[in-house]
């Protein structure tokens, strides 16, 4: 009866699986056509958005400067829409310094742009314009959507991103300046853009409080050096440019209105003209971490306070003229605090190594053969050449060729991360090659792997201890150094006044 029973069940449950299996496999070959189907049609769109690059820019296309990338931005870092249109466009600078680096970083972090503009002027198509490439993160417009003034975020939604390989403060080179205005003149013609909707990502990145900093700028590009003359020449955004005599900018510049720590009716109305032309007076965030949004009819205060600071600083970095905006302080970063004690920490970690390599000799020399003491030494000494404070000046050393080379955003990620890495990744080479030992007896092994084990979180724990006092050395020349020197630089001149007043005016004439 059991087996009969059993029999029963195992027969009714082959069918029910049967049935199951075939649900799957319908739903599995759905799905698969739906994929297939969404693939197919992002490859044939940006193939065709391709196409009309090399239609509607023939001189770019026949210098050979126009390419799709042959690897576009994954479909998983890139999204619909959302039925929104296009009304703007965002320029970045990349902060690396080659094209493959500014793809690689996208990838690694999930995120995607339409347009990589390269120095030599050469142009990647990387993300269908219909799609929202994921570019601008946090971020706020105050602008004009269909005759009505509207507070939008997540700009991603509304723009097509373009990215410019630059490091952060050199130079953008003539020929990339010139397809960047090519490409956002064709941009504004394809999707019936005004000329006052081209945007750096520092405007609409927005202001933040970030409780170990406090109030900050999010992000700083594309930084002072970019050519917004150039642009508003050929009639794309809204610049002073040329308008101004450079002497009575200068003169206008010397006349501070309004500066750090006033308060007074003024700065209020400054505010909110501010907010009506375009900017997020708020910062993103309160110090409970609430997102403030909207701006509109804000309870502004009538201080020029630590937040407003940075928005003055928005505007500045975009608006004042080349010859004055090149003198704006940059964002301190936590790269630029790479503190002197590293070689004192370096130096200690020396120290420590040194004893725990004689340990080792002492616990295994009377154990092992002559042979593999000797290979013992060998290791050892290949060993404390990753930690040695020789290792320390080549690191020290390729810190400054960075700075020389603008790549101080990279000093951690490509200098201070691998060598972490090594030292405690060799550490792991050396405890292997220890344990191969022939001579080597069990206990002994036990022994030496437990010392070498210690020995990684001593180290460990060193580079942790380090990071928190770099970081702790950064907070402090940010709150003590930075921030003073910001608040006493970044000020509301007659310079900003007047630029300010030809901007709502030339915004107004545009709508």
């Amino acid at each position: 009866m059991k087996n009969y029973l059993q029999s029963v069940y195992e027969d009714g449950m082959k069918i029910q699986l049967s049935k199951v299996n075939k649900y799957l496999l319908v739903l599995l070959i759905t799905v698969s056509a739906f994929l297939i189907s969404g693939q197919v049609s992002s490859s044939s769109n940006i193939e065709n958005d391709f196409q009309d690059l090399q239609e509607k820019l023939p001189l770019l296309k026949d210098q050979d400067l126009l390419f799709l990338d042959p690897d576009p931005a994954s479909a998983l870092n890139y999204g619909d829409r959302a039925g929104k249109k296009v009304l703007m466009v965002i320029v970045h600078h990349t902060e690396t310094s080659t094209l493959k680096g500014t793809k690689d970083t996208l990838n690694a972090r999930g995120l995607s742009v339409h347009f990589i503009v390269d120095r030599d002027g050469s142009i990647t198509l990387m993300v269908p314009l219909e799609k929202e490439a994921w570019h601008a993160g946090i971020s706020y417009a105050r602008v004009k959507v269909d005759s009505k003034l509207e507070e939008l975020r997540k700009l991603n939604n509304y723009s097509v991103g373009i990215e410019i390989v630059n490091t952060g403060l050199e130079p953008f080179p003539e020929e990339q300046m010139r397809s960047v205005k090519e490409l956002i003149l064709y941009l504004m013609e394809r999707f019936k853009i005004k000329r006052d909707m081209i945007f750096s990502h520092s405007e609409i990145g927005t202001i933040v409080y970030d409780p170990e900093l406090g109030y900050t700028m999010r992000k700083p590009d594309p930084h002072k050096l970019f050519d917004w003359e150039l642009l508003e020449k050929n009639e794309i955004g809204l610049h002073i440019s040329d308008r101004i005599n450079p002497k009575d900018a200068k003169h206008k510049m010397g006349k501070t209105l309004y500066k750090a720590g006033d308060r007074n009716e003024g700065i209020l109305k400054l505010k909110q003209r501010l907010n009506r032309f375009f900017y997020k007076i708020e910062p993103w965030n309160d110090k409970k971490g609430n997102v403030i949004f909207p701006d509109n009819n804000a309870d502004y205060s009538d201080e020029f306070d630590e937040n407003f600071v940075w928005v003055i600083y928005q505007f500045s970095i975009h608006n004042l003229p080349r010859e004055i905006r090149k003198d704006l302080p940059l964002k301190l970063e936590q790269a630029d605090i790479f503190p002197e004690f590293f070689s004192e920490y370096s130096h200690g970690i020396s120290s420590s190594y040194l004893t725990f390599s004689e340990k080792i000799k002492s616990t295994l020399q009377p154990c092992l053969s002559k042979v593999d003491y000797e290979n013992l030494l060998s290791s050892l000494a290949q060993y404390e050449n990753n930690i040695s404070p020789d290792a320390s000046t080549t690191l020290m050393y390729k810190i400054k060729l960075y700075y020389d080379s603008y790549l101080r955003y990279r000093i951690w990620s490509s200098l201070y991360k691998p060598f972490k890495l090594n030292v405690l990744e060799e550490l792991e080479i050396l405890k292997s090659g220890v344990l191969s030992l022939k001579s080597l007896d069990s206990s002994k092994a036990a022994e030496v792997s437990s010392l070498i084990d210690s020995f990684k979180v001593d180290i460990s724990l060193e580079f942790q201890g380090f990071e928190k006092q770099w970081f702790q050395e950064f907070k402090n020349a940010w709150r003590q150094e930075f921030i003073p020197s910001l608040e006493e630089q970044i000020t509301w001149t007659a310079l900003h006044e007047a630029i300010l007043e030809y901007l709502e005016k030339a915004k107004e004439e545009i709508r």
